[in-house]
């Protein structure tokens, strides 16, 4: 019976094929979805490492260093606390573009590690991402009544959807948000300290990256919500394929029936055209999926792991969307094979 599936799917190899390139299609939009949700949360997790702070402090009426402006006095932080201060601008070059700033202490915890040009050494310098567009190495940006010379880049510190982090000098910072006042909004701990006072509040680098992404919590549930969606079009793509086969191979299945061949055999054999497609459009789907992810408007960055889930993924919806074929296989009387 496997064999008679097999031969079958050789003789709908057109059907079959087209079927498998919508699904694979479908597939591959559901991995972008997933890299694209998977990209949120990888740039805060790699802008969070690039500050290299065991804990943050905050002000203890805001919920975290990026989502809210507090300014407290640089001298609350307490010993061993660096001041650093986070701010949301926007840049005038031929469009606007959208920043987050990281005022640091130079020379200090937070002070950017670049990987082209040169760190911080003092005011009137910045270090941007490599994904602020049209900004090179000794241009000259202006943004927050202030004028910075890029003297470095990094990769791929970025926050909330894709704005890119740019580093200046925290004197900088302050001179562009609160007129120069010697006042932060984020305290910077190589370690959790033991005592703070009770105008601040301690953060790890969890939930800081918690508060962050909490304002993408209603984009990340509508890109869950689509690639369900996606699925269940793959599933309806799939069964009805299997569907109309069993429909036109009603004879044939009365006919294995009458023969002596069980219904198990002849559900195993749809089943396996159903991995076999599941398979194929997986296979396809990763490949589309890889040529799609760089031409896509946002940031996506597919994991690994969702390559690895994706044959397990397919191969599940495959023979979930094959039950209604499976069920009127067993409907199928033997008689039928002698009828006129």
């Amino acid at each position: 019976m496997l064999r008679a599936a097999l031969r079958d799917l050789q003789w709908r190899r057109r059907r079959f094929a087209i079927a498998m390139t919508g699904v694979a299609l479908v597939f591959a939009l559901g991995l972008v979805m997933t890299g694209l949700a998977a990209s949120f949360s990888a740039e805060v997790d790699r802008t969070l490492d690039g500050v290299g702070a065991d804990a943050w402090g905050v002000s203890a009426q805001t919920s975290g260093p990026f989502t809210s402006f507090t300014p407290v006095p640089m001298e609350s932080g307490g010993p061993g606390a660096t001041p650093a201060m986070t701010l949301r601008q926007t840049i005038a070059t031929d469009e606007v573009l959208d920043i987050i700033v990281l005022g640091v202490t130079t020379g200090s915890l937070g002070t950017p590690e670049v990987t082209t040009g040169r760190t911080l050494a003092g005011p009137g310098e910045m270090v941007a991402d490599s994904s602020l567009e049209g900004v090179a190495l000794g241009d000259v940006i202006s943004f927050g009544g202030g004028s910075f010379e890029v003297v470095g880049t990094t990769d791929g510190q970025r926050m909330f959807a894709g704005l890119p982090v740019v580093h200046i000098d925290l004197t900088d910072a302050q001179a562009i948000s609160v007129q120069g006042a010697p006042v932060a909004n984020a305290f910077l701990y190589e370690t959790r300290p033991d005592a703070i006072p009770d105008s601040l509040r301690i953060m790890s680098p969890a939930e800081v990256r918690d508060d962050t992404l909490r304002p993408l919590d209603g984009a990340l549930a509508s890109i869950q919500l689509v690639r369900l969606l996606l699925w269940l079009v793959a599933a309806t793509i799939i069964g009805s394929v299997l569907y109309l086969q069993t429909i036109e191979r009603t004879r044939d299945f009365a006919v294995f029936k009458a023969t002596g061949t069980s219904t198990g055999a002849i559900a195993a054999g749809l089943s396996l055209q159903a991995i076999v497609l599941s398979i194929a459009a997986a296979i396809l789907a990763a490949l589309l999926g890889a040529l799609l992810a760089p031409v896509f408007p946002m940031y996506v960055e597919i994991p690994i792991s969702a390559f690895v889930l994706l044959p397990v993924v397919t191969v599940g919806v495959g023979l979930l969307s094959s039950l209604l074929a499976l069920r009127r296989t067993v409907s199928v009387q033997p008689a039928l094979a002698f009828g006129g």
